[in-house]
């Protein structure tokens, strides 16, 4: 991809409008601009971000440092900025990111230079086979097949089926003990300013899935979820919720948290 492409400031760029949010600098006035239009209509959209960032380094210790996986694969990975997973996992560890935007692989790959164990591949979360089967993630991985992956933030842009082939090929791929660590958010939104958001999310071609959290785990077969089961974000990361009562209008009547996370393994 020819550089003009890479850091091109004329449109903005999903990735680049993540960073922004979380308060990172890898952006550019263009994403800044349409970050500050989104949170117009979601103004605590940077504390959500910044809690879902939190719990996913929360993961990544976990599930290196505790539960002793040495390769996570991740899908949907964005930028690797602002205490991305590779920053919490343990030494040694091998981490696989993924995005289709090629435009937020090729950024990536200059983020993190020569980070030792560190690689970022093009590929669709929505085909994880695309990436299992890249001859060059097979050579990283040779026959290894005890992994964690990581659908983090993903879930409201996949659709039923979508999520139940996801889980499906990654259950047939990998092997016992293998787990995959899900975020999911439960969303109903009711208000004006939500309405708006998803018709700016249709018109960027984008449509939003809207479900409730007791649909996931008939979604998730044959995965099932360890002990800890579905957890809140606050509980994930043991802090209060930074939402507003006005804020949770944009989820679900009588809902108090902003998402799950789970552990889903295979056994």
């Amino acid at each position: 991809m020819p550089p003009k492409t890479i850091v091109d400031a004329s449109v903005p760029n999903a990735g680049r409008v993540y960073d922004y949010l979380l308060g990172g600098h890898h952006n550019f006035e263009i994403d800044r601009l349409a970050g500050d239009r989104v949170k117009t209509m979601m103004p605590f959209l940077p504390k959500l971000m910044r809690l879902f960032r939190w719990c996913l380094g929360d993961l990544a210790y976990e599930l290196t440092h505790e539960r002793g996986y040495d390769t996570i694969i991740d899908f949907a990975s964005g930028l690797p900025t602002t205490d991305h997973l590779h920053t919490a996992v343990a030494p040694g560890t091998t981490v696989i990111y993924s995005d289709r935007d090629p435009v937020c692989v090729e950024y990536g790959r200059e983020i993190l230079g020569g980070t030792p164990n560190v690689h970022y591949f093009q590929a669709d979360c929505r085909q994880p086979e695309e990436l299992l089967n890249r001859p060059d993630v097979r050579a990283i991985l040779g026959d290894k097949r005890r992994v964690a992956f990581v659908y983090w933030g993903i879930s409201m842009y996949l659709s039923d089926d979508e999520t139940k082939k996801i889980a499906q090929t990654l259950y047939d791929w990998s092997s016992k003990d293998s787990c995959l660590a899900f975020y999911l958010q439960p969303a109903d939104i009711r208000n004006e300013s939500g309405r708006r958001i998803m018709e700016l999310y249709k018109n960027m071609g984008e449509a939003l899935y809207l479900r409730r959290l007791d649909t996931y785990p008939d979604l998730f077969k044959p995965w099932v979820a360890d002990k800890l089961g579905y957890r809140s974000m606050e509980e994930w990361h043991g802090v209060e919720s930074p939402l507003t009562e006005e804020d949770m209008a944009f989820f679900p009547e009588g809902e108090t948290t902003v998402g799950y996370g789970v552990y889903l393994v295979k056994e």
